[in-house]
């Protein structure tokens, strides 16, 4: 029982996007502007962020939760999100390392914008836990082992997709931050 309860909590743990995010240290916090903050948060915590071309995009259906309706904290409803799985085609690197190609993943309410194929854009990439929800559903109608889970890059949020115009401003606050040598 109590390495049930032990394996749940750490799942959990790992579940929550919190839990991946790395905090800036104060001295280079304080060398990036006030307006400026939330994007070096997003830069800091990136693995990858790159210049290039969406290639194609798919919905990821292995991603996704099953059921149209995610109940919350005292009967609330929202929309479960979609999961989509894109490739770019990368012509710069500014953090993380070179490649030619890129997997990336987001996920999006039904009806809501998403980047579509052939966008051009920075692209600000998340090391991120991709919980495989539909297996995880059909195991736990059988058995109660582990969800299972891919490790790949996300977009957070859509302040991920960043204009190419941005690219000199995103090398400045990279510059500020100290993450240069992370470049690879």
């Amino acid at each position: 029982m109590r390495r049930a309860l032990l394996a749940a909590g750490v799942a959990l743990l790992a579940a929550c996007p919190g839990a991946t995010t790395k905090p800036i240290p104060s001295d280079r916090l304080a060398a990036v502007p006030e307006a400026e903050r939330e994007l070096a948060e997003s830069l800091y915590d990136a693995e990858q962020v790159v210049a290039g071309r969406l290639v194609s995009v798919a919905e990821a259906v292995e991603y996704e939760r099953p059921g149209q309706l995610v109940f919350g904290v005292q009967g609330s409803k929202a929309v479960a999100a979609l999961a989509y799985k894109g490739v770019v085609h990368v012509d710069s690197t500014l953090l993380g390392r070179a490649a030619p190609t890129l997997e990336i993943f987001f996920f999006a309410a039904p009806k809501a914008a998403i980047p579509k194929e052939d966008t051009t854009a920075i692209w600000v990439l998340h090391r991120r836990v991709l919980w495989r929800l539909k297996e995880c559903a059909e195991r736990q109608s059988v058995t109660s082992t582990a969800c299972p889970s891919d490790n790949g890059l996300a977009l957070d949020s859509n302040s991920d997709v960043r204009p190419l115009a941005e690219w000199p401003r995103l090398q400045s606050l990279v510059g500020a931050l100290g993450l240069g040598a992370r470049r690879r």
